[in-house]
């Protein structure tokens, strides 16, 4: 799988093997859908051939469009997930540095988020539809984007009970590679029958504790 090479068939077996990169487009959508509390990173800039990341390099977006919560969830109900971003940028003052954001479609949950409407708009290659929307922009408001140099762009849902399909979609330079896709088919001309094994691997990031500035295994 990991090359993308395999013999044509095994008996009465005919063998395909192919590898699909992640990203290197305007929009993204994960393959899997994504747990409460779990932290997705999206990469802004280039990773280098020995996986280090292109700093000198920098891609210049508009606006980012977030794409979350899976078909016909409405946002009045207590489980339609939130969502937070978290932008790492170094700034004009060359320092590293974040801004955060976070939107929730369920009003009243006193959380402090910025409120979205319901969206059932088909978005991403394979035309998937998601509930909820929001942008983080360049324009003069609260979930601006920041001036400086933007390398990535963490993501994690709230309050839902079941795993979600997330999605983001760039304005400006496309999102670059994310990681790859292996696939392996296998498909017997006697039975009919077709299997395939898939297996994503995106470039490593660090664990979701890392976004907060205190983190402790008990009380304080």
């Amino acid at each position: 799988m990991a090359t993308g090479g395999a013999p044509g068939s095994v008996g009465d077996f005919t063998i395909d093997t192919h590898i699909e990169p992640l990203g290197n487009s305007s929009t993204f959508v994960f393959p899997k859908e994504i747990s409460v509390g779990d932290t997705q990173t999206v990469w802004l800039v280039d990773h280098l051939d020995e996986d280090t990341l292109d700093l000198d390099n920098p891609k210049s977006f508009t606006d980012f469009e977030f794409h979350w919560g899976n078909e016909e969830l409405l946002g009045d109900e207590e489980t339609a997930p939130a969502l937070e971003a978290v932008i790492i940028y170094k700034d004009l003052a060359g320092e590293y540095t974040t801004r955060r954001v976070a939107f929730d479609p369920k009003t009243g949950r006193s959380d402090g988020f910025t409120n979205v409407d319901d969206s059932d708009d088909p978005f991403g290659e394979n035309e998937k539809t998601f509930s909820f929307k929001a942008k983080f922009t360049d324009d003069d408001h609260t979930d601006s984007l920041p001036n400086g140099d933007l390398y990535a762009i963490r993501i994690k849902l709230l309050y839902n009970d079941e795993p979600q399909v997330l999605g983001i979609e760039a304005s400006g330079d496309p999102l670059p590679l994310q990681g790859t896709c292996y696939a392996s088919t296998a498909f017997s001309e006697t039975t009919g029958i077709s299997r395939k094994v898939e297996q994503c691997q995106f470039y490593p990031s660090l664990s979701g504790i890392f976004d907060y500035v205190l983190f402790s295994e008990s009380s304080l």
